[in-house]
């Protein structure tokens, strides 16, 4: 497949395990999924909305939980997961085709909890290679509404064992800690798209602002060499979204993960934990 990928861009991604692109979506695109998706979890969530909706409830997450899959059973986000702009920019991070095996659209409306710092494919398991995230700006997104924060360096290790996060900040219970490794905090403008891998550390922060939402919308997608992804993520698509026949889908608890070491100054990884079953949505 030819793409329009700038060979920049794609270096950039090899090199750091992220690509933030800027503008890649119009205003308009994003106004429509923002209001469309709303309306979606603000009716009850159509049966993607995590947990069910309750409107009543004092946590903004309960109002406002995250729709898991909706591509499942709604075209508008089957359409987005399978975007040729997001198929071209992953093809050209790893020379082929990804396949495609999950959406969410999360809201994080004002007061809300972010999500504690965590690697994607601990859940996905994707299995050979790794996962990515196509990641969207619905809004103009800052540290006030809990921007995204990536810790550059950590796209080759390993999975990381977690420890327990502060729940008045994140709605996860796992963490992971990294000495000497500061958090790069991204901010994004509506119809920004941010690409990372799956062993990327990343997470954000609570929603501080008074009356603005963070809404968002994110397809994850598994290398095209992959053989199995946890069970979870089935059914896979290609990017011109048909289904694949005969993938493996796994409900083990996946591999080692790594115990943060600090040798000399240098950081190394105690590989003798274990991921543990941890696949579903993150």
């Amino acid at each position: 497949m030819v793409t329009s990928v700038p060979p920049s861009e794609s270096e950039f991604y090899r090199a750091n395990g992220y690509l933030l692109v800027r503008g890649l979506f119009t205003p308009d695109e994003c106004d429509f999924w923002a209001t469309y998706f709303t309306d979606m979890v603000e009716r009850g969530g159509d049966g993607w909305a995590e947990g069910g909706v309750d409107p009543n409830h004092t946590d903004p997450l309960k109002r406002y939980p995250r729709l898991l899959q909706p591509h499942r059973g709604d075209e508008v986000a089957f359409k987005f997961m399978i975007d040729q702009r997001i198929r071209e920019y992953l093809t050209s991070f790893y020379d082929r085709e990804p396949l495609a095996v999950q959406t969410m659209v999360y809201f994080k409306p004002p007061g809300a909890r972010g999500q504690a710092l965590h690697q994607d494919n601990r859940y996905l398991k994707a299995e050979p290679g790794t996962c990515m995230a196509a990641w969207l700006a619905l809004e103009d997104i800052d540290e006030e509404n809990g921007c995204l924060e990536v810790l550059p360096g950590t796209q080759d290790m390993p999975m990381i064992c977690p420890s327990v996060s502060d729940t008045s900040q994140s709605f996860t219970t796992d963490m992971i800690k990294l000495p000497t490794i500061e958090p790069l905090k991204l901010i994004m403008n509506k119809g920004d798209m941010l690409f990372f891998n799956g062993s990327l550390v990343h997470g954000s922060g609570p929603n501080n602002s008074r009356d603005r939402f963070r809404r968002i919308m994110v397809g994850h997608y598994i290398e095209g060499r992959a053989e199995e992804v946890a069970h979870y993520y089935e059914p896979v698509f290609r990017m011109d979204g048909t289904l694949v026949e005969g993938f493996t889908f796994t409900d083990n608890g996946g591999g080692p993960c790594g115990h943060p070491v600090l040798q000399d100054g240098k950081l190394t990884f105690d590989m003798s934990g274990r991921i543990g079953d941890l696949s579903g949505p993150h």
